[in-house]
């Protein structure tokens, strides 16, 4: 149900302002069709009075994608796959793009068809193949098509065929150089050699069946771009920029369907183009030459332990056929190949003649293909052979082996033995707080000058004592993306389904294994099974049964095209690796990721957060009153290039600086409604909370004209698991949470513009502002330091003989102190609950010294890149997932004992913030090193440890302590103390250490230390117990929590001291004294809590949003007549 928000250009007519309730409806705005009850026939009304502009545009794609798909039908008798869906109407957009796709899907018959349809339509095409035999084939079958297809006498289609007669020859010659033809059908060979000619000619389309033949020569780059419209100047030029590297804003190409220019479709390569002329497509034309590439598996990971010949052969004979066995080296696979054959085994070795065995192979001559596990090796990349290849075998993990030699040791060792020691050394860590840009050999000199030999062996034990340390002083680091590429060849997509695989690997060392594991759980989220958990029978059913393919597979399993689009572009980037992207388009200023699913294909790209927030000339501050309604009105978001400044109105120059360089997110909804007219389905994945649902709503109002099925998804996590969660989840959007978020807004807008008007007016400056939360809790601050001026008292500290502190108020003249143990007690110490925003915020910066938008900048990097859950949230929730995943930690440490799961709240969507995998701090920092997670610094490192550490105690077992309770009395004073004096069982002190102290007698204990000195009773605010009464008081949310306090130091109303504490400034305090004497209604406690309940009631559906707008602009009426 629609809001009654008004969006500017989102009239998909007009481009003017639209209602939402017209944008769902796909309505184009009441200027161009008054009645917005007539959804048929928007075209013939728009036309009939005279006012059609765009919307036939989007009339015409529609109803030539209805002629391209009937004319598909008509030949084949069947519909297009979902991958021919998408590339249809990307060629009616006629846009250039590379077909990304599995094997067998109809690639080259979409080519045909579409050189077919518009040869109908007078327009020329050339058709490139690898070989003559192809080429024939080609020309054979578009000669069948036509005989389907009534009026096509008239198409004519010319071949090149290499062993045509003289005669033939001639003829082919005349009509080729006269253009004698609207369909050319040649060879890449043909192409290099007759590049004169065909750079001189224009096709509409250009379609290049094997791309790969055709990028061999660079100068077939640029024939195929001539033939299309690019002269050579432009192809020039465009080559320059790409040598300079000196883009304007680093990405902008050509638009991608330019005017006067025809369509280049090319076949995915197999392997990655080379060189600077590929480049050209995405300069000139907007897309990359793509790699069909599939990283989703369906693989299950064998280990058997006991690595013995015997227990090989008999694995072999269970499985039996479609087996490929990698060794480590030539010399082992020898020696394994001997004793199958002796044991009759068909087995065949690479080192051979890799092809000839091969090919026995994959004609099922041979049961087993041995070769030796080395990541470019030929059995480990390139062979896509689904129907034959089921299983693979690891005799043993392949690995990396380095020396931890301090003269020989690479890089990464010197480096976390560097920084170990720096951190064990503040004074020097200050002199070289970069050492990630020193050079190797005089990072070693360093590590030589400073770290004894003893010091040395020490830290490397320690760093990595997760790793396999041989004897004779190697590292040994499993070779995951071997394992990966190998184990990935047993599942592949076949036809329109994705086979299962069974990956065997014999390891006897548990430190190699487990290293393997955790890394492969952080890449794929693939677990582990021994061999007694194996049921092979029902295993081979299943590795069966995904290679049988019935006749209506394509149909029956149809895939669909969807675009998700996420707010930020990291996001995008982290979703598009773990997908292992396809290929990736250049629309204006987005990246537009494509990736290939089990599903089919999913374009991934962000909207760069918002792009839509209130205007401010309409009304009350973007807001008019009609019939009884307000109706917000939202324009797009503008930024100026030159001072940053951000703003939403019309206008033609920075209100601000004057500069005409503004960037304008109504460029982005350009491009997305763009792509949207590509795909079955639009998804979109803004962040799970109020503000995400929003900004949602708002992207939806302008792509829902032009493709109506739009959902929303939510991903709790950045993983393929939350991935995969979130689409098996699409749902409708929550309008409750749009109008809530609507409101919230307004009530900013409102009372901030007002009060900071009135601010502004009174101390002369227009840098000031003001607002409900602001303010109030500027008022905590101010009133904070008067407390805390009034609250100086002595205290004494005595140190007792055995250790322990005593703190007493006062002086006190004393030599011992009288301790009487009155009651002693094993207690049970509950499990911390797991984090929120809050109290992350709070002891995150407490602990690590860090600013709370430091945080949520470091929280944000950790989400975004696939570490940790959703990061703004008010839920101490633990769903089964994440229960499992402390499971498996406490597995794989070997303390399965101490495991006890927790939900910590009832069910429901948002959890608190823990990680996505168990993978512990030193893990992580093991992998960051070994550069399979980019961009972790020491504090993502810290901050991720006190995430790990907290949820890891929410879900164990608690401790017993032996407590103590001791009645002290020093002179006339007495004090009474509850003592931890012992563990009795340890439980999740394992990760959340608690002090200890020596176990007190009845006895008098003499004092070995005094100390006096004055505090304050009543502390000041940090930002860390700033955060903490947010949230204990219920004022302002997770996601606004930093932003608050961030807001307060840049307008320079506080400051913090060298002890970290926040204080007022002079400008804080009298810009508070003038808020609370004037407008104190507005600022107060009090007032702000009330209002923030209002909001929850307006998301849980429990009131109309206008009813509590209208509340509100009564309360603003009074604030405006002041």
């Amino acid at each position: 149900m629609a809001t009654g928000a008004k969006y500017y250009h989102s009239c998909i007519n007009c481009g003017g302002i639209n209602t939402d309730t017209r944008n769902e409806k796909g309505l184009p705005c009441e200027k161009c069709l008054k009645d917005d009850h007539l959804t048929e026939n928007v075209f013939e009304l728009l036309k009939g009075c005279g006012l059609l502009k765009d919307y036939q545009i989007y009339w015409n794609f529609h109803q030539n994608y209805k002629m391209f798909e009937k004319f598909f039908e008509l030949i084949f008798h069947k519909p297009m796959t979902g991958y021919q869906r998408t590339w249809a109407r990307r060629f009616l957009l006629s846009k250039s793009f590379t077909l990304v796709a599995p094997t067998g899907v109809g690639k080259t018959t979409f080519g045909l068809v579409a050189s077919l349809f518009l040869a109908l339509n007078g327009k020329k095409s050339a058709l490139v193949f690898p070989t003559v035999s192809l080429a024939q084939q080609s020309f054979e079958r578009l000669n069948q098509f036509k005989s389907k297809i009534q009026n096509t006498d008239v198409i004519r289609i010319l071949l090149f065929n290499s062993s045509m007669k003289k005669s033939e020859k001639e003829e082919f010659e005349q009509r080729f150089l006269s253009q004698d033809f609207e369909i050319l059908i040649v060879t890449s060979q043909f192409v290099s050699k007759r590049k004169d000619v065909l750079s001189k000619m224009f096709f509409d389309l250009v379609f290049v069946d094997d791309v790969d033949a055709i990028l061999k020569s660079s100068k077939n780059i640029d024939t195929l771009l001539q033939m299309i419209g690019f002269s050579e100047d432009e192809i020039e030029k465009a080559t320059e920029r790409l040598r300079s590297k000196n883009r304007e804003n680093g990405q902008d190409t050509v638009s991608n369907g330019s005017k006067n220019k025809g369509m280049l479709i090319v076949s995915s390569a197999t392997a990655k183009p080379q060189g600077l002329k590929p480049l050209l497509f995405r300069e000139l034309l907007g897309f990359e030459i793509g790699r069909f590439t599939f990283n989703i598996r369906n693989i299950t990971n064998i280990r058997i332990k006991k690595k013995s010949k015997e227990k090989l052969l008999e694995i072999i004979n269970i499985l039996k056929d479609g087996i490929l066995l990698f060794v480590n080296t030539e010399e082992e696979g020898k020696e394994i190949v001997k004793f199958l054959l002796e044991n009759s085994i068909k087995i065949g070795a690479t080192w051979n003649d890799f092809e000839k065995e091969f090919e026995l192979f994959k004609e099922g001559k041979l049961n087993v293909i041995c070769g030796v596990s080395s990541y470019y090796g030929k059995l480990i990349r390139g062979i896509d052979l689904p129907s034959r290849i089921k299983y693979c075998i690891f005799w043993e993990t392949p690995c990396f082996k380095f020396s931890i030699d301090m003269d020989k040791a690479p890089r990464f060792v010197l480096e976390r033995v560097f920084v170990e020691y720096l951190d064990n050394h503040p004074k020097l860590k200050e002199y070289f707080k970069n050492v990630e840009i020193l050079q190797t050999e005089k990072l070693r000199q360093l590590v030589s000058k400073y770290i004894s030999k003893e010091d040395y062996s020490k830290i490397v034990n320690k760093i990595f004592s997760h790793l396999k340390l041989t004897d004779d002083g190697k590292l040994v680091i499993p070779d995951v993306p071997t394992y990966i590429q190998g184990s990935g060849r047993t599942s592949r997509m076949f036809g329109m389904r994705l086979t299962k695989g069974v990956s065997i690997l014999f390891e006897e060392d548990d430190t190699i294994f487990d290293s393997l594991k955790s890394r492969l759980m952080f890449l794929l989220d693939e677990e582990w099974m021994e061999e007694n958990e194996v049921d092979f029978e029902s295993l081979m059913e299943e590795v069966k049964e995904s290679r049988k393919i019935q006749n209506d597979d394509f149909y029956q399993n149809d895939t669909k095209s969807r675009l998700m689009i996420v707010e930020s572009p990291t996001k995008a980037d982290t979703i598009s690796k773990f997908l292992e992207k396809a290929s990736t388009r250049r629309y204006g200023k987005l990246s537009v990721y494509e990736s290939i699913t089990q599903d089919g294909i999913l374009l991934i790209t962000a909207s760069k957060g918002h792009v839509y927030d209130l205007e401010t000339k309409k009304g009350l501050h973007g807001v008019e009153y009609h019939d009884g309604k307000f109706i917000p009105y939202y324009n797009s978001i503008k930024r100026c290039m030159k001072c940053n400044t951000q703003f939403t109105d019309e206008l033609d120059s920075c209100p601000k600086c004057a500069s005409n360089t503004i960037d304008d997110k109504k460029d982005i909804l350009k491009t997305l409604r763009e792509l949207a007219l590509e795909v079955d389905e639009v998804l979109i994945a803004t962040d799970p909370d109020v503000e995400g649902e929003k900004i949602s709503w708002d992207i939806s109002q302008y792509l829902k004209p032009a493709n109506s099925n739009i959902k929303r998804i939510e991903m709790h996590e950045i993983t393929r698991y939350g991935l995969d969660s979130a689409l098996k989840s699409p749902r409708q959007f929550n309008t409750n949470l749009v109008k809530s978020q609507i409101v919230r807004r307004i009530e900013d807008r409102w009372v901030g513009f007002e009060l900071s008007s009135k601010l502004q007016e009174n101390f002369k400056n227009y840098n000031l502002s003001a607002g409900r939360v602001q303010s109030t809790i500027l008022g905590w601050i101010v009133e904070r330091e008067k407390e805390y001026a009034k609250s100086e008292k002595t205290f004494t500290l005595l140190k007792l003989e055995n250790g322990y502190n005593l703190e007493i108020e006062g002086e006190e003249e004393c030599k011992k102190v009288e301790a009487e143990v009155v009651e002693q007690k094993i207690e049970e110490i509950p499990a911390p609950a797991p984090f929120t925003t809050s109290s992350l915020l709070s002891l995150a910066s407490q602990k690590l010294n860090l600013g709370v938008q430091q945080l949520m900048e470091i929280l944000q990097f950790l989400f975004e890149h696939g570490f940790i859950t959703y990061h703004r949230t008010d839920s101490t929730r633990i769903s089964v997932t994440g229960q499992n995943i402390a499971r498996m930690f406490l597995e794989k440490v070997g303390k399965k004992e101490l495991f006890l799961p927790r939900s910590f709240g009832d069910e429901g969507a948002h959890e608190a913030i823990r990680p996505v995998k168990p993978i512990s701090p030193e893990e992580l920092k093991e992998l960051a090193y070994e550069k399979y997670a980019q961009g972790i610094s020491q504090n993502h490192i810290k901050v991720y440890q006190l995430i790990f550490n907290r949820f890891m105690s929410s879900q164990m077992k608690n401790p017993k302590i032996l407590v103590q309770k001791v009645h002290f009395r020093i002179n006339d004073i007495e004090i009474v103390k509850d003592i931890p004096v012992k563990v009795e069982e340890e439980g999740w002190l394992e990760f959340i250490p608690m002090q200890i102290y020596p176990l007190f007698e009845n006895k008098d204990y003499s004092i070995t230390d005094k100390r006096s000195y004055k505090k304050h009773t009543i502390q000041l605010y940090t930002q860390a117990s700033l955060i903490d009464e947010m949230k204990q008081k219920n004022i302002g949310r997770p996601s606004t929590y930093a932003k608050m306090v961030e807001t307060l130091f840049k307008r320079g109303y506080v400051f913090e001291d060298s002890f970290r504490r926040i204080r007022a400034t002079s400008l804080g305090k009298k810009v508070y004294s003038y808020l609370s004497q004037k407008y104190g209604e507005y600022v107060n406690e009090q007032t702000t809590r009330e209002l923030e309940k209002l909001m929850d009631i307006v998301e849980e559906g429990k009131r109309d949003y206008q009813e509590v707008l209208q509340e509100l602009y009564n309360d603003i009426s009074v604030l405006l007549n002041k």
